[in-house]
């Protein structure tokens, strides 16, 4: 029996428009809680025994599955899975199961299940959406050395015609191993734009939502037909053919539309009547930077190096972070390149990193504050391999989490004392590291007059400065209603960012989601941000969307903005320029 027709709200991961039956998949890497029988002393030698063979194994499959992920899409996707690989390898997750096997007297497979929970808890709870994706990587590597340790050999899932696939959730693992030619789209409850499916459900070009109710892959069925619409993260059950119709017009427009942005990659990102607004991208990882050189990006707005501290049991050395960011300088060329330097808090995943948990993490050691107050001594380690890696490009440095001018002249401080080091050891390394710090907090907002002297550049980072202005935990739906960057609020915070900037002659830049969004981008260019960052995939709508605007009338919009009393009033403001500009952007 068919479901009524209705719309559902999800969220947007990957564009694209699908129309086709439902395909519900409950995935083989589905982790369950294990029986916790205990086993005797004379047992523990075989459960670990057990455990070892069951990595070693899920290594094998693992490479082999990067393998054909490199030969089905690129090298660069197929770079999700050394992260897998990592795991695996990394001594930490054994030594976790070891500690349980003998201590506890469980099974490898209880063991594993315990670990993996007590892991997957931790990024759960991190405030950084990429970094909290992980945790899908660590259960589906877990579900695959589980099922290893069962003799349950990993059974592709197999689809008999092309369909939508419908999931609670959905492994990386899984989503590389579909058969692209019957795949047409995914809805899925859990994961975000960050997770390793989404990624690569943009790379095989799928259109994809996530935040679907939890009841509706349990409830639909292979008769049921929908619509994803990847661009608004609209689900459109059983819809009546005069909807399906105008959203198959809509798909061939879409398209059309995208071809042709791909083509504009080459074309000034500037206003009808001048003003410039550099694009910039977002980079996790330096696989991706043929990415960014495709987009057309200016530069590479923000560089996280959190990645170079995750899943793994030793701190990245002095030498290893160099090489790295070298790595990246030298391909960008003369285009900038902004490191952010470590941005986690003691809520995060790394015991050598963080040696004492926190009662509310995210108003605590975080950012800036945990490498200047708590780990100096990491912090030294990624500002020398900075300062030896500027000599080899454009290099601009971004902290993270400031709140105080306090912060910033103990950073400029230890640069000057890390110059002198280097010096003395006779190293190369830049005489001026220009430095700028990330508007993320409102303290640092109404502080950006006395801060802006002091540094090189701001950076607004959108998503922390919505949550903490507004004192929301934008993870907590039961809130959700009230995150929304066009609150004037927001807006007032960035006006004052920018003013603050424009009398100190720096330039400021967004690299929060809101930089990405086409319906706010009229208010951010009219308020006079001078740069956007985001991922590149977006840089091409936001360029045609600056193209057809004109700058006074950026510049009302925003100023009506700002005089409204809502977020929805102020956003409706920005649509309408949008409408207006770019009609066929508006209309996606």
């Amino acid at each position: 029996m068919t479901l009524p027709a209705q719309t559902i709200q999800a969220i947007a991961v990957s564009p694209g428009i699908a129309i086709g039956r439902v395909a519900r998949v409950r995935g083989s890497n589905h982790l369950q809680e294990p029986n916790p029988h205990k086993i005797t002393d004379d047992e523990i030698n075989g459960e670990l025994t057990r455990f070892i063979a069951a990595l070693v194994e899920t290594r094998k499959q693992l490479v082999e599955l990067q393998d054909q992920v490199r030969d089905r899409l690129n090298s660069r996707d197929a770079d999700i899975f050394e992260a897998h690989i990592m795991l695996v390898d990394d001594r930490t997750l054994l030594n976790e199961v070891e500690k349980r096997i003998k201590g506890e007297h469980v099974t490898a497979e209880y063991a594993l299940f315990e670990a993996t929970e007590r892991f997957t808890a931790v990024f759960n709870g991190m405030q950084d959406e990429y970094l909290k994706e992980r945790a899908a990587d660590i259960r589906d590597v877990a579900a695959r050395i589980t099922a290893n340790l069962n003799d349950d050999p990993h059974h592709d899932m197999e689809l008999d015609d092309r369909r939508i696939i419908i999931a609670t959730t959905l492994a990386p693992s899984e989503t590389a191993q579909l058969d692209r030619s019957k795949v047409l789209g995914f809805a899925v409850e859990t994961g975000s734009a960050t997770s390793h499916t989404a990624i690569l459900a943009r790379a095989m070009k799928l259109p994809a939502v996530v935040g679907i109710p939890p009841e509706l892959p349990e409830t639909l069925t292979a008769d049921d037909k929908l619509i994803i619409d990847g661009y608004t993260g609209k689900v459109i059950i059983n819809p009546d053919g005069r909807t399906e119709e105008a959203y198959r017009l809509k798909a061939q427009a879409a398209g059309e539309l995208l071809n042709e942005l791909e083509r504009e990659n080459s074309l000034r990102p500037e206003t009808t009547d001048g003003f410039m607004v550099q694009l910039a991208a977002n980079l996790d990882s330096p696989e991706t930077i043929g990415e960014v050189k495709k987009s057309g990006a200016c530069g590479i707005g923000l560089f996280r190096t959190e990645y170079l501290f995750m899943n793994t049991s030793q701190l990245p050395t002095e030498e290893e972070q160099f090489e790295v960011y070298k790595d990246l300088l030298v391909k960008s060329g003369e285009q900038p390149v902004i490191i952010r330097t470590l941005d986690v808090g003691g809520d995060k995943f790394n015991t050598n990193i963080f040696r004492a948990t926190e009662q509310n993490p995210f108003l605590g050691l975080r950012g800036i504050r945990l490498c200047l107050h708590e780990r100096r001594d990491i912090f030294s380690t990624q500002l020398r391999a900075l300062l030896r890696t500027g000599v080899y490009g454009n290099l601009r440095v971004m902290l993270p989490m400031v709140s105080s001018i306090r912060e910033v002249n103990e950073v400029k401080q230890l640069v000057g004392e890390l110059q002198e080091q280097l010096r003395r050891e006779k190293l190369e390394f830049v005489s001026h590291l220009p430095l700028g710090v990330m508007i993320e907090t409102p303290a640092a907002a109404i502080l950006a007059d006395r801060l802006a002297p002091l540094v090189d550049f701001f950076s607004i980072g959108t998503n922390d400065l919505v949550q903490y202005t507004m004192a929301i935990d934008r993870g907590n739906e039961r809130v959700a209603y009230l995150y929304r960057p066009s609150h004037p609020a927001i807006l007032e915070l960035i006006r004052r960012t920018v003013e603050a900037a424009r009398h100190n002659n720096i330039w400021v830049s967004i690299c929060g989601q809101m930089a990405s969004e086409p319906s706010l981008v009229p208010l951010l260019v009219g308020l006079g941000v001078h740069e956007l960052s985001m991922a590149p995939s977006s840089i091409g709508m936001v360029r045609r969307v600056i193209r057809g605007l004109a700058m006074h009338e950026a510049e009302e919009a925003a100023r009506q903005a700002l005089a409204c009393s809502n977020a929805s009033d102020a956003l409706a403001i920005s649509e309408a320029l949008l409408r207006k500009s770019a009609p066929e952007i508006a209309n996606i």
